[in-house]
C-alpha cells in the first residue's frame, strides 16, 4: 500500500512540475488576472523555481525516505533527470527572457 501512494506522489509530484514548467508563463499570466497585486515577474520566478524545485526535491524526498526499494529511486531519479533537465532548461530560459 505504502509503495502505491509513493508511487502515486512521485508521478503526480513530476506532472505538476512538468505543467509548471512547461505552461509557467500562462500560469503567471493567470495568477496575475486573479490577483493583479502581483507582478508577473514575481509570479513567473516563483512558478519557475517552484518546478524546479519540485524535480529536485521528489528524488532527495525518495532518498531520505529510505522505504523504496534502491531499483525504484534509481527509476524515479532517472525520470525526474530525463523529463526535469529539458523542463527546468525551458522554464528557466523563459524565466530569463523575463528578467530581462
Amino acid at each position: 500500500m505504502r509503495k502505491t501512494i509513493q508511487s502515486i506522489f512521485v508521478i503526480i509530484g513530476l506532472i505538476v512540475a512538468t505543467i509548471l514548467g512547461i505552461y509557467g508563463q500562462d500560469i503567471s499570466y493567470y495568477i496575475n488576472d486573479q490577483i493583479p497585486t502581483i507582478e508577473l515577474r514575481i509570479s513567473i520566478t516563483i512558478v519557475t523555481f517552484l518546478s524546479i524545485g519540485l524535480y529536485i526535491f521528489i528524488p532527495i524526498l525518495l532518498f531520505i525516505s529510505n522505504k523504496v526499494k534502491k531499483v525504484f529511486f534509481w527509476i524515479y531519479l532517472t525520470l525526474s533527470i530525463l523529463i526535469g533537465l529539458p523542463t527546468s532548461g525551458w522554464s528557466f530560459f523563459v524565466w530569463a527572457m523575463w528578467m530581462g
